[in-house]
């Protein structure tokens, strides 16, 4: 992740379109990735309308793989979230060499990616993202103050 999400989601978008006008790729979960990050960065920064041309793209570009995409998006919310959980157990938030920093990115990215997803009109399974919410939860009870 870089400082340029503009960047990174029209050229995320100039790749989805090139896959959906060849008929022979299909998009997978690193295309997901590449588009929901800054997708999802962009939407938290400006509101979900200030991107709806974007939105629209992307949704026209992949098109004639949706089926394709809907996965794609699906198996990256899916081990960004299990990460996120599996990340957080207790056992790791009490170790003294924890790294916070890492784990507070990684939740940002999520939340970016989740927001995007949304915009998008997919979302992650409800059941993994209660868990999500569990381990924000033991997150805000061990995090480091200050």
């Amino acid at each position: 992740m870089n400082d340029a999400p503009e960047e990174e989601l029209a050229a995320a978008l100039t790749e989805l379109e090139a896959i959906g006008k060849s008929g022979k790729r299909r998009p997978g979960r690193w295309e997901a990735r590449a588009l929901l990050i800054p997708l999802g960065r962009l939407v938290l920064a400006r509101g979900e309308a200030a991107l709806a041309s974007e939105v629209a793209r992307a949704k026209a570009a992949v098109e004639p793989c949706a089926d394709a995409w809907a996965a794609a998006i699906r198996e990256e919310l899916s081990l960004s979230c299990a990460e996120h959980v599996q990340g957080t157990e207790e056992r790791y938030l009490t170790l003294p060499n924890f790294d916070w920093e890492y784990v507070l990115t990684a939740r940002e990215r999520l939340e970016a990616r989740v927001v995007a997803a949304r915009a998008l009109g997919e979302a992650p399974p409800e059941v993994l993202w209660a868990q999500v919410g569990e381990a924000d939860a033991r997150v805000k009870k061990h995090a480091p103050r200050g």
